[in-house]
């Protein structure tokens, strides 16, 4: 899941569960009167530092540390009580120099715990890959339940929040509401050229939708006031409960997807040596199939919710030969085949040149029928190797994306 995603959810949880009710607005400048400021960024703070490993590439310049690093130790269940502790002794550092009042220890611990664990368990069910279990064990588990960046859940999280900070106060919610319903809207209407230019399916029906649902939050409740109704704890613990909900639905449809992918194998008669559903933008209804075969992958796409036929292309691997057997047995190569769930090995010549293309088809987005190589544009995840005649490595490394 993206970072600022985490840290919206965490700011959920902190003011769901941790926070209480503070007085109306105060000023930063000020120091709190209450635990709760603590609370929420302590929250927030646990629900993105496990993301810092994304820092450690640049820093080494390392170029596979997207694969090798991401997602690693600072997201490990193994590690979390010890990341919980530092982050616990910096804040109580920190509240005494900003004259910020802190939680009692036993309950900063379980605030860092449970963001952490939620930023672990987001990542867990996208289909990146996490490896939760390192130092022990460094393979990575994907559960596949949704698309690495996902603007419902997003906004299903930060909707109550800006929703109780318009109504906390009753005098001038239609000012701070009616803005925010405008914004949002406006927003929804924009996604649409720029969805179309990324090839997601995102319609004006569906931003009719979305504006729905934000006067849902923004506008509906100025009727007699009843934004007013409920406290910033509510308002947030229906987040939860929304996330909660949102999250549950896209499991639920990972296990449909993944049975028809499975049926579809078996029907077809694939020797299947591995089979997955992975999720696809904007929602829990689209869906990319994968089958491994000894021959070649095969890639579905299909729309739960529609009546459209299921898009399927078929990828043939290379052919092995003295040029892709010693790609194989390049150390980033391997490393880049360790990472890639469904990796596609072609081979072809380039101004004389053999090159050896490794294609990380898990993320592979499809534009069109192609009947050159993989397009490295295509996916995000490709590894070259260009060869000379006689088999020496000329170059290798990551293909970018255009």
């Amino acid at each position: 899941m993206d970072t600022i995603t985490h840290g919206i959810i965490g700011a959920l949880i902190g003011k769901a569960f941790f926070a209480g009710e503070s007085p109306p607005t105060r000023s930063w400048r000020e120091p709190p009167t209450t635990t709760g400021r603590a609370a929420i960024c302590a929250a927030t703070l646990g629900a993105v530092f496990p993301d810092i490993d994304t820092l450690a590439g640049p820093i080494a310049h390392n170029p596979l540390a997207i694969m090798t690093w991401h997602r690693g130790i600072t997201h490990s269940l193994v590690l979390l009580p010890v990341w919980a502790i530092i982050l616990v002794v910096l804040t109580r550092w920190l509240g005494g120099r900003l004259r910020w009042p802190v939680p009692r220890l036993p309950i900063l611990f379980l605030i860092y715990t449970v963001g952490l664990g939620s930023h672990i368990f987001l990542d867990l069910i996208t289909s990146f890959g996490t490896m939760i279990w390192s130092p022990i064990n460094y393979a990575r588990s994907a559960w596949d339940w949704l698309f690495i960046v996902d603007l419902t859940l997003t906004s299903l999280a930060l909707l109550p929040q800006l929703a109780a900070w318009a109504f906390e106060v009753p005098g001038g919610t239609s000012r701070r509401a009616v803005p925010l319903w405008v914004a949002f809207s406006f927003a929804a209407f924009t996604l649409i050229p720029i969805t179309h230019l990324l090839d997601v399916p995102y319609s004006v029906t569906a931003a009719v939708t979305a504006t729905a649902v934000f006067a849902f939050f923004f506008l509906l409740p100025l009727r007699r006031k009843a934004g007013s109704r409920l406290n910033r704890t509510r308002y947030s613990r229906v987040g939860v409960t929304l996330v909660v909900i949102y999250i549950s639905f896209a499991g639920t449809m990972h296990h449909i997807a993944l049975r028809h992918v499975t049926g579809f194998a078996r029907q077809s008669g694939i020797d299947a040596q591995e089979v997955a559903a992975l999720p696809l933008p904007p929602s829990p209804a689209r869906w990319a199939g994968m089958i491994a075969a000894p021959s070649g992958l095969y890639r579905l796409e299909f729309n739960e919710f529609s009546g459209e036929p299921v898009a399927l292309r078929y990828f043939p691997q290379a052919l092995p030969n003295r040029y892709i057997v010693a790609a194989n047995e390049l150390r980033d190569v391997q490393i880049f085949r360790w990472f890639a769930r469904f990796p596609l090995s072609q081979y072809y010549e380039l101004d004389g040149k053999p090159v050896v293309l490794i294609t990380a088809m898990s993320f592979y987005r499809s534009r069109g029928q192609q009947q050159r190589p993989i397009d490295p544009g295509m996916t995000n995840f490709t590894y070259r190797v260009v060869f000379s005649p006689e088999a020496r490595v000329v170059s290798h490394g990551w293909v970018r994306p255009e």
